[in-house]
């Protein structure tokens, strides 16, 4: 695409691929010299992911033969490597909960137990009374206490996630 001033005409891809040129051939022929020795292009790019940009694989596959098709198989293993250590992370979360899950219950039932044996047996029920509710208030603690770190931890990735 051409863009039309009342003195010059320039083709944007040219200016893209070199501006130096292309600001050169805009300059009279009596001061390119004075130009072209002050002229200093500086051109950054920048890119984010795991995979450079097309230009960048076509620059790479003309260095290096098979180049690109190297960069892709890394990333693809990488990303395979990525998934199964957050498959093997969740998995773990997951026996870790149902493991504190079926120790928390049996633990609440021996309490239980201890409260009845001190009631029952040794007929000591202001005791087994103040025993069971100690226990209760410290279990219904836990569960509320571990449904809020629960919920801040969903927000806080849920905020990780949105950035």
């Amino acid at each position: 695409m051409a863009e039309t001033d009342n003195k010059t005409t320039i083709d944007r891809s040219k200016v893209q691929d070199n501006p130096e040129k292309v600001i050169l051939e805009a300059v009279p022929k009596d001061k390119k010299k004075v130009v072209e020795a002050a002229l200093t292009v500086m051109r950054s790019e920048i890119y984010s992911g795991p995979i450079p940009p097309p230009e960048a694989f076509e620059k790479y596959e003309k260095v290096l033969p098979g180049a690109a098709d190297r960069i892709m198989k890394m990333t693809e293993r990488q990303q395979e490597h990525r998934m199964s250590l957050e498959k093997e992370a969740v998995g773990s979360q997951v026996k870790q909960s149902k493991r504190g899950q079926i120790f928390g219950f049996i633990i609440f039932f021996v309490c239980i137990a201890v409260a009845i044996f001190f009631a029952v047996k040794l007929d000591m029920k202001t005791f087994a009374s103040a025993f069971l509710t100690g226990t209760m208030v410290v279990v219904i603690g836990l569960f509320i206490t571990g449904k809020n770190i629960m919920r801040n931890d969903l927000r806080s990735k849920s905020r990780d996630q949105e950035k």
